[in-house]
């Protein structure tokens, strides 16, 4: 079963539409998602499919995001100790697999964590060098929102 964005950006939608609906109505911001997509759902014809942190809150797997010629998305090998899906990632400098700070980037097994192909370049760095660009600044700049925004209440 492949990944389709459509469901997610559907949901998008209809809260962003709902947080402008709500602001129109002179009704005070909702920060439950629920509520406000239970709540706007109907008014724009979108049926309201339930959901939960299970289903929802995890990124596609490996296998859910390939393109339509089959090849994958995010940067991927076979494991060469059980023959799982390796994915490309970054190490974190404190684990035992960075060897001191040695390393900082490198394909690690989903299954039996192997990790392989460790090099010194920043993952970011060895995305950018595959051809794969990451958009990169402060979260102003890229358009992110967050509660803290305003500064803690």
């Amino acid at each position: 079963m492949s990944f389709d964005p459509c469901p997610h950006r559907i949901t998008q939608l209809v809260l962003r539409a709902g947080a402008i609906i709500r602001q129109l109505k002179g009704l005070p911001e909702e920060k439950n998602v629920t509520i406000l997509y239970n709540e706007t759902a109907p008014m724009l014809g979108v049926a309201i499919i339930p959901m939960n942190s299970r289903v929802t809150n995890h990124l596609p797997t490996p296998g859910e995001i390939r393109r339509e010629d089959g090849k994958f998305v995010v940067p991927r090998k076979e494991c060469p100790k059980c023959g799982a899906t390796m994915v490309l990632g970054p190490i974190c400098r404190s684990c035992k697999d960075a060897e001191e700070g040695k390393y900082r980037s490198g394909y690690k097994c989903i299954t039996c964590q192997f990790v392989d192909e460790k090099t010194d370049e920043f993952f970011s760095q060895r995305l950018s060098r595959m051809g794969i660009e990451v958009p990169d600044g402060m979260k102003e700049t890229m358009g992110i929102k967050t509660l803290t925004d305003e500064g803690l209440k």
